[in-house]
């Protein structure tokens, strides 16, 4: 909060305002539940804002709620911001460096390949891989409405989106839509949550004694590396047997191992690591982002209508969209899609450290100091806490600034699985729209935020209804 002095006269972080804290602890008695540690810190923002500090232990932590500031931070990252060292740390001492916690000329290098391979044309080309999985995630829902029973619904879309992750990103259809949930799951729910947890303690005291929950991550660990180093193995038989993959690689880790072999482009933890980061992302984020967006339509009946509306004019006879060129027509679809990222972000804030010494909304920030950017409360600020996808469409005059949609972040390091993300959630939830009514079940309680690493809702549980006239498909078909 600023003080009376001039505008133009530049504060220290020292007379910042903020939440009053302890000695040794900081402020880590008021936000103990590392769950719910994002709902703090956004009451501190209502009550502080636009910039106030708080500590993590003897860390300080500065906030940023300011749209503008918080774009121009982003666009000038990697060369004067980069991510807190201690998320770093916290990938690379599990064993997975990859391109989410990589900083400098490694980050550029690895950027270049994973964009090239989740480009939209490229991702267009392997639409059908998207298809048949929300073909199969159809029939499982349609069994479930059929049944009459409460559907957990956040389950079926992780089920989903890691089936076209693996096929998409490794060249594996796991299939766990219909083959059931994989042990994954768990271990990658597990290594979210210590990721968090050791992202925000003062100290890290794993590297001196471990609790359970680190011995619950270290199996967990195991557990992904065994079937990360899979992936990787038959990938590598493909390559030596079908050599013609070497210049034109069919998925993003063929790609990395090629070049890796012609460039010495990759370092085999750099392969792990982002074979690892791709999984547990294309599985989180997204699932969770589908999630939120059904909770919204539950509440919002009339929203609920004229997606449905839209989806079945753009579907036509079809259960699920056929071709990825659909996609483009479901306007309305991808309103509410954005509306929702932007009432419930899963990724609530950003956390970047100073490379260098700067000046954040008229504060001296001396380099090496950690900032928070609360990207999904400058979001809602911007553009109310109103649920209204029609101030995404083009002939609404309401339509807010861009700049206020921060689910993939901005700058040089947005999200480079965005293309993927909004292909898996309008044809996800177009094929929803179509095909059911949804009700939340009023018998499992209100829903709640849970964070680990991503903002999950927690406790989601709605009862699907068929709209009248459509069939359950035998099996996984081509257009």
């Amino acid at each position: 909060m600023q003080t009376g002095r001039g505008m133009s006269e530049i504060q220290s972080v020292k007379e910042l305002s903020g939440p009053r804290g302890l000695p040794l602890l900081g402020n880590l008695h008021q936000a103990w539940r590392f769950d719910r540690a994002h709902l703090v810190v956004e009451k501190w923002c209502e009550h502080y804002g636009p910039l106030f500090a708080f500590r993590i232990g003897s860390r300080v932590v500065v906030v940023v709620t300011d749209v503008q500031e918080i774009n121009r931070i982003l666009r000038e990252r990697p060369d004067r911001f980069r991510r807190w060292r201690e998320v770093q740390a916290g990938f690379e001492g599990i064993g997975f460096p990859g391109l989410f916690s990589a900083e400098g000329e490694v980050w550029r290098r690895q950027r270049r390949l994973v964009l090239r391979a989740l480009s939209s044309e490229r991702l267009h080309r392997q639409y059908e891989i998207v298809r048949i999985a929300t073909e199969r995630l159809y029939r499982r829902l349609v069994r479930s409405a059929r049944e009459g029973a409460p559907v957990q619904i956040t389950r079926d879309l992780s089920c989903f989106t890691v089936d076209v992750a693996s096929a998409l990103v490794f060249g594996e259809d796991l299939n766990t839509l219909e083959r059931g949930e994989s042990e994954l799951h768990g271990h990658i729910e597990m290594t979210f949550k210590m990721l968090t947890r050791r992202t925000l303690v003062p100290f890290p005291y794993w590297h001196y004694f471990k609790l359970p929950a680190d011995r619950a991550l270290d199996r967990s660990v195991r557990e992904l590396e065994e079937a990360v180093e899979g992936f990787i193995e038959r990938a590598r038989v493909r390559l030596r047997e079908r050599p013609e993959l070497l210049d034109e690689p069919e998925n993003l880790l063929e790609a990395m191992l090629a070049a890796q072999q012609r460039e010495g482009g990759f370092t085999d933890p750099e392969i792990v690591g982002n074979v690892f980061t791709l999984l547990v992302a294309g599985e989180d984020t997204t699932a969770h982002t589908i999630a939120w967006t059904l909770w919204l339509l539950c509440r919002d009946a009339e929203v609920q209508d004229r997606w449905a509306a839209e989806a079945e004019e753009v579907l036509g006879e079809r259960n699920v969209p056929a071709e990825s060129r659909l996609l483009a027509d479901l306007r309305y679809g991808e309103a509410v899609l954005r509306e929702s990222m932007r009432l419930k972000s899963v990724s609530n804030t950003t956390a970047v450290e100073t490379l260098v010494d700067t000046t954040v909304a008229n504060v001296a920030i001396p380099a090496g100091t950690r900032l928070l950017l609360a990207t999904r409360y400058a979001s809602r600020a911007s553009g109310g806490p109103k649920f209204n996808p029609g101030r995404w469409l083009a002939e609404d005059s309401s339509s807010p600034d861009t700049q206020s949609f921060l689910a993939f972040g901005a700058g040089p390091r947005f999200c480079p699985g965005r293309n993927l993300a909004f292909m898996e959630a309008k044809a996800a939830l177009a094929m929803i729209a179509r095909n059911f009514t949804l009700e939340l079940d009023p018998s499992a309680g209100p829903v709640t935020e849970r964070f680990s690493f991503t903002t999950i809702p927690n406790g989601l549980s709605v009862r699907l209804h068929e709209r009248a006239g459509h069939e359950i498909p035998s099996g996984d078909r081509r257009p």
